[in-house]
């Protein structure tokens, strides 16, 4: 049997106190919780040497992501990153700092902005994305391929559907 890990202590203990409970729900949550804890600290170890933070390289990928022109409203950024809404401000003026991004006004919008990536703001996302990816594989290795193919069905399945609940 494999060893226990922190939540399945956690399970245990609800079994035992309330054992009229299925704490599966926990489960899930907890360990989704604590994984997605792990990697972002263990993310900021390959980030922070190029000079970015979680969120600074979240909104520069978002930029990236969306093709040429690199560039997108920071409504779009927030909802195309994995940033708050309440953040993105800041987060832009953080980026925009160290040359990676300008903002122009909007086109058909004179109260709007648009944030496009620089020349350098490009090519520091285009080398963080693959040292991310590469120190993710690593982090990630140990599950053979059917079990990441099922993990990320399975992710996908249970993401879809609070996402559906949300609408």
């Amino acid at each position: 049997m494999d060893k226990a890990d922190s939540i399945e202590i956690f399970l245990r203990q609800w079994k035992k106190e309330r054992p009229d409970l299925d704490p599966w729900p926990v489960g899930i949550l907890g360990r989704t919780q604590r994984i997605s804890a792990r990697l972002q600290a263990r993310s900021l170890s390959w980030l922070e040497p190029l000079g970015l933070t979680w969120e600074s390289f979240s909104l520069l990928l978002a930029l990236r992501r969306s093709g040429p022109s690199y560039e997108l409203r920071p409504t779009d950024m927030y909802k195309q990153s994995l940033l708050s809404s309440g953040a993105i401000t800041n987060r832009i003026d953080k980026v925009e700092k160290e040359g990676w991004v300008k903002r122009f006004d909007s086109p058909g919008d004179r109260r709007g902005v648009v944030v496009r990536l620089t020349a350098s703001g490009k090519a520091m996302a285009d080398k963080a994305v693959e040292i991310h990816f590469a120190q993710l594989a690593a982090q990630l290795s140990k599950l053979a391929k059917k079990d990441r193919q099922l993990l990320l069905e399975l992710l996908r399945k249970l993401l879809r559907t609070l996402e559906e609940e949300d609408e």
